[in-house]
């Protein structure tokens, strides 16, 4: 089934290429598209930035054919010549010309009333003339050429990194940059490349719609969404999947798709990453034959840490960047501090699976249990890290408070067992519940609390009976533990034989002490690394 790819088709002449929307499943996007048509009113120059395969082309469409209905005088170039000796001039002249714009030439350019959409712009940054000249002039002129620049990867302030010979480039403040997700930044748009909440659900609403294909309850629809970002390339892979996988479901009466049935899907990810290699989103996942030793580095700490400081000294760094496996995200108006980051939890699953070595042997003599590996792991977590209030995940969204421990313990048991060892997050072989960390080498699982949240029905989860018991009974989990972590004395467990620990830390995170389920002291009080 095309889902995004077919959504357009241009009309047979130059003078009629408005893109016409026919597929049913397309959201139009128009609050966005009228937002993005206002900023460039006002500002004259926008950079929307974004990964590979993650929407660029689909709304630099929208913006062109909304343009175009209302017959004011666009162009679209879907990439910048290379290898040409043309002028900038000239090129943008000849393809208003072609389109029947008459009135721009050499002369009238820089004052034409019309808009420019440059798609893959960021093939045009050797174009000196191009980023010296009109788009340098045109920023923050109130008259003139409109110019959306669509690009992969360069800095969100100037577009190209190189230093251009000449005076130095444009810098475009916070409301002319559109990220993949709103920026936090003071008088940055409120649109974003990728779906919001509301578009999301209205592209899950259109599928849904459609008889002859499978239904999202909303339990589904929420997990679709965090695990997206709502990034249009990957909502379409996905749904795509689920319709695959459940086809012959369908006929035999199965109609909705359930939060576990994603899950359930995902799991088998040799299997669920080979299909998505078979649609657009594929792009934007690590090429894993173009992958070196550094950009597999630099890969693991983003995963792990959450983000990476953009330094392009450093090679890994820059061949993610440049590759477009990464994305970067300015946190201050001038872009003094800029990290990189995975685009979606799709992205980061992708690169927990792949860039897992399963050569890596577990290190069994140094932690034969897993209450050894966790006191390691418990050892290393930061006390700057505990503290933080901001902290930024994939999509550059500020990660919610509750995911401190998990996010601090994930990194740190890397920390210990290194980069390369095969941890899985939120593993759920069944789709069935799921548990925060698992080591499938040695089949050891560990959920983590928040100051005892449902204490009770985590631990009950364990038990023969409980949610992860057929687990336990195949062999897939043979050693686990649940760690409470808190800041607040916690009260006995007084139900035997459960694998608990509190991990009671000090109200400022300087330090930690670890206590069983009686509140019996089993690791003394420890500080916590800086």
């Amino acid at each position: 089934m095309e889902f995004l790819r077919s959504i357009f088709r241009q009309q047979q002449t130059k003078q009629d290429t408005g893109w016409m929307m026919e597929n049913s499943l397309r959201c139009p996007r128009e609050k966005t598209v009228q937002e993005l048509a206002s900023i460039l009113d006002q500002e004259r120059v926008v950079n929307i930035r974004g990964t590979p395969a993650s929407g660029k082309t689909v709304l630099a469409r929208l913006l062109f054919n909304h343009y175009y209905d209302r017959q004011f005088p666009v162009i679209y170039i879907s990439a910048w010549p290379q290898k040409q000796t043309d002028s900038y001039k000239s090129i943008l002249v000849r393809e208003a010309r072609d389109a029947g714009y008459e009135f721009v030439t050499y002369a009238t350019l820089a004052d034409a009333n019309i808009v420019i959409i440059l798609d893959e712009a960021q093939m045009s940054y050797g174009d000196e003339g191009l980023w010296l000249g009109l788009i340098k002039s045109q920023s923050g002129r109130h008259e003139g050429p409109r110019i959306a620049l669509f690009t992969s990867y360069g800095s969100p302030t100037t577009g190209p990194e190189v230093i251009l010979p000449g005076s130095p480039l444009a810098s475009l403040g916070p409301q002319q940059r559109v990220s993949i997700t709103p920026s936090i930044i003071r008088y940055s748009p409120k649109i974003a490349l990728f779906y919001n909440r509301k578009e999301f659900d209205d592209v899950v609403s259109r599928y849904c719609q459609d008889p002859s294909l499978l239904k999202l309850d909303d339990g589904a629809s929420d997990y679709l969404f965090n695990l997206t970002n709502g990034h249009p390339g990957a909502v379409d892979g996905v749904l795509n999947m689920l319709q695959k996988v459940y086809h012959s479901d369908l006929k035999r009466g199965m109609d909705i798709v359930y939060e576990a049935d994603i899950r359930k899907t995902l799991e088998q990810k040799y299997e669920a990453f080979s299909f998505l290699e078979q649609t657009p989103v594929h792009r934007s996942f690590v090429n894993l034959r173009n992958l070196t030793p550094r950009a597999a580095n630099t890969l693991r700490k983003v995963l792990i840490e959450g983000n990476v400081p953009r330094d392009l000294n450093d090679e890994g760094v820059r061949t993610c960047y440049e590759q477009g496996w990464l994305h970067t995200e300015a946190l201050d108006s001038r872009a003094m501090e800029i990290i990189c980051i995975l685009p979606t939890n799709l992205h980061a699953k992708f690169v927990e699976y792949y860039l897992a070595d399963p050569g890596v042997e577990f290190p069994r003599e140094k932690f034969p249990d897993v209450k050894a590996l966790a006191e390691a792991t418990l050892r290393q977590l930061s006390r700057r890290n505990l503290r933080a209030v901001t902290r930024f995940g994939v999509g550059a969204i500020i990660r919610p408070l509750e995911a401190t421990y998990q996010d601090e313990f994930y990194r740190s048991l890397h920390t210990v067992l290194g980069y390369a060892m095969d941890v899985t997050s939120e593993w759920s072989p069944d789709g069935v519940g799921r548990i925060d960390f698992r080591l499938s080498s040695v089949r050891w699982g560990i959920e983590l609390l928040r100051e005892g949240d449902r204490l009770h029905d985590h631990c009950q989860r364990f038990t023969t009976d409980g949610a992860y018991g057929k687990w336990i009974q195949q062999g897939l989990l043979e050693d686990w533990l649940v760690i409470d972590c808190r800041t607040s004395s916690p009260r006995s467990y007084e139900i035997p034989g459960t694998k608990l620990w509190r991990a009671v830390f000090a109200p400022d995170f300087s330090d930690v002490e670890v206590r069983d389920q009686y509140n019996r002291v089993v690791v003394d009080r420890f500080a916590l690394t800086e």
